[in-house]
């Protein structure tokens, strides 16, 4: 076993990917994989509220001052209150979910923290995970590792523990795929095949591995994603012959599904995997992104919070949250959340992209442009054509001149023709200038005939159109209100079968008179 990890004050460090799994009461718990998992489903923890949940089950019920958390978990950082009360709130909050069978986290005022599983006697001595120590002024936690299984106990209680290297390569992996970005996925799909390489029972990387290859469809030759659609598949279902209740690769199967003219059925389907797995941030973020795409806007702010919340380090999430929270009109929000987004992922393509959208159709098209003049925070990797592509929609929205608004129009109608992501946002803006008549045209060629647009690509950077996949979103964003209040639209919502969605599910958009035939 690899020695603990020590601070300068002599505590053991906690390094999630080197935790042993451990049973506290009823739960198993999975630091690599930061996940608990109970009887009655499992949930993935934030890193620090896992770190928290083993430096307080190593206590053995004994209790933790606030000294002893911040050196085995922040380092010995200065930590101010409220992360800290965050922090434990949140794994108290974990613990109520789980019901009956989670835990107890008393604070002790002016002492500290005390951890027991529900039903335990706080005072009786529990035996908990591998001992090590928190802290020249903790206890030394003494005894063995988790509890095994009873024979005959469930399959969840059974899974094979991976060696420390296939654990250290599925941590690394997971936090490459948050970026949303094609190098770091193929960087991940390398540490995870050569995890399961060294753990072929290791469940939670094989469901890593379906996510990767999901997710690098949209990276992905129209040519070639059948083939990469049918390794995800085969990953998911390798995880879930290992663990039935596996929720990357539950959630993977569920992103697989055709979304296009299959809404309910797909809606359904997400329904179920969240039932399996409350508050799963993957499904939680495709759902918000659904209910997004057919026009119940509000929905998908409470599922875009819950992903974002279930996890805060991935960018997709936030992107998604980002454009509910503009969708229904919290512009405040949408702003603070760009903002602090930037902040940790600097030059981000999607959520620079997104703050420059807001600011163009918010009647902040000046500061659009002042971001996209500022050469040295453009977003990295993007083609300096299509950064000027979207300056010249916000400079026609903040001069509103003729010749302006001409040459950017013009400008996106010809852009159209080479890729989807083009079409969409040459539609947004020829509704945002009255251009009724060239936004209903690219709306036709987008949704009723797509072979006008492209060829499967997106951008030219590489990003191409998933085949069970349309980004109907778009048409109901703030840059194409004026679409909605067109007589046109109804009809347009019949052809492409969102009218169907609405009747047939029970669930109306968040405006009635989007699916209301004219009088």
């Amino acid at each position: 076993m690899d020695a603990p990890v020590v601070t300068t004050d002599g505590a053991a460090r906690i390094v999630l990917a080197r935790e042993k799994p451990f049973r506290l009461g009823a739960v198993e718990v999975r630091p690599a994989a930061r996940e608990v998992i109970w009887p009655a489903g499992r949930e993935r923890l934030q890193p620090r509220v896992m770190q928290v949940l083993v430096a307080l089950a190593r206590a053995h019920g004994e209790i933790l001052t606030r000294d002893d958390l911040t050196e085995s978990c922040w380092d010995g950082r200065i930590v101010g209150e409220d992360a800290l009360s965050r922090v434990m709130s949140k794994l108290r909050g974990a613990g109520e979910a789980i019901g009956q069978d989670g835990w107890r986290l008393e604070t002790i005022p002016k002492v500290g923290y005390r951890l027991t599983a529900a039903g335990q006697d706080p005072d009786a001595g529990q035996r908990a995970p591998a001992a090590r120590p928190i802290s020249r002024r903790a206890w030394v936690a003494l005894g063995v590792g988790g509890v095994a299984a009873a024979a005959g106990a469930a399959l969840w209680l059974r899974a094979p523990k991976a060696p420390d290297k296939a654990r250290v390569l599925y941590e690394r992996a997971t936090n490459a795929l948050n970026s949303g970005l094609p190098e770091d996925n193929q960087q991940a799909q390398g540490y995870l095949r050569e995890a399961v390489g060294l753990a072929p029972d290791y469940a939670p990387a094989w469901g890593a591995l379906a996510f990767a290859y999901q997710a690098a469809l949209l990276f992905t030759e129209p040519a070639r994603q059948p083939g990469v659609k049918a390794q995800a598949e085969a990953a998911a279902r390798r995880a879930l012959e290992l663990d039935p209740r596996e929720p990357q690769a539950t959630a993977t199967l569920a992103m697989l599904a055709p979304v296009w003219r299959n809404w309910t059925t797909t809606e359904q389907l997400y329904q179920r995997a969240l039932a399996l797995h409350a508050h799963d941030p993957q499904v939680e973020h495709i759902y918000a992104r659904l209910l997004l795409g057919v026009g119940r806007l509000k929905d998908a702010v409470l599922h875009g919070e819950a992903a974002v919340k279930g996890d805060e380090f991935a960018v997709w999430h936030r992107h998604t949250l980002g454009l509910a929270l503009w969708s229904v009109g919290r512009i405040e929000e949408a702003d603070q959340l760009a903002a602090r987004a930037l902040a940790r992922w600097p030059r981000h393509y999607a959520l620079w992209f997104l703050q420059l959208q807001i600011f163009t159709y918010t009647g902040r098209a000046d500061r659009a442009v002042a971001m996209g003049e500022d050469l040295g925070n453009r977003p990295l990797n993007i083609p300096f054509a299509d950064v000027e592509l979207h300056l010249l929609e916000a400079r026609a929205l903040m001069t509103r001149a003729p010749a302006d608004i001409e040459t950017a129009v013009l400008a996106n109608l010809a852009a159209a023709r080479r890729g989807a992501g083009y079409a969409e946002n040459a539609m947004g803006l020829a509704s945002a200038v009255g251009r009724l008549d060239e936004a209903f045209a690219l709306a036709g060629a987008l949704y009723l005939d797509p072979q006008l647009v492209g060829s499967g690509q997106r951008f030219s950077t590489g990003r191409f159109q998933v085949a069970s996949r349309r980004q109907t979103h778009h048409l109901f964003m703030p840059p194409t209100a004026g679409m909605r209040a067109d007589p046109r639209f109804p009809p347009l919502m019949r052809q492409i079968g969102l009218a169907d969605y609405w009747r047939t599910s029970g669930h109306s958009p968040d405006r009635p008179e989007w699916a209301r035939a004219p009088a």
